[in-house]
């Protein structure tokens, strides 16, 4: 009985540090996406006011703000996936009840994780391959783009792998 006791002990632990991770991974990427999205601000007005009012265009400014737009939209996306806040159908899950409607939640997620990894790779492999190719203006890699890509899939990934290990830790415990 003392084992028992220990061991679901441990599950709840390990159920409550997936929890943790979730909001921290919340916390984070809301805060990162938020300062993102207010510099793109920024740097339109500021492209504004140089185009129409200095009438000294700064070309530069439009290559930055695609960029900081692609890495505010993987910041943003990490923090709703990990919160369950994307756009999803739910006619299947709200017809099965029960065991079979964890089991389903499981398999989603699964899924989700194996289609995330494989995304991910795929942008992995245009930031290898687009390594040559470069920005008009600032010469940069359009690897870095790629890379956004790749933070927004892999981070997602990681959120779905914490609500797995969530899910996991809390289907063995007996109290449910």
């Amino acid at each position: 009985m003392q084992t028992e006791h220990v061991f679901l002990g441990e599950r709840d632990r390990s159920r409550r540090t997936a929890e943790t991770l979730q909001h921290a991974l919340v916390t984070v990427t809301d805060i990162l996406s938020g300062t993102l999205l207010m510099s793109l601000v920024g740097l339109l007005v500021l492209s504004i006011l140089s185009r129409d009012l200095l009438h000294v265009p700064i070309p530069w400014l439009e290559e930055i703000a695609t960029l900081v737009t692609i890495y505010a939209v993987a910041f943003a996306s990490i923090g709703a996936w990990t919160r369950g806040a994307h756009i999803a159908v739910e006619l299947v899950p709200l017809s099965i009840k029960g065991r079979w409607h964890d089991r389903y939640g499981v398999f989603l997620q699964l899924f989700s994780l194996a289609f995330l990894c494989l995304t991910a790779w795929g942008a992995f492999e245009m930031m290898e391959r687009s390594v040559n190719n470069r920005t008009t203006a600032l010469s940069l890699s359009f690897s870095i783009y790629y890379g956004g890509l790749l933070l927004g899939f892999a981070g997602m990934a990681l959120a779905s792998f914490l609500r797995l290990w969530s899910a996991f830790s809390n289907s063995s415990n007996p109290k449910d």
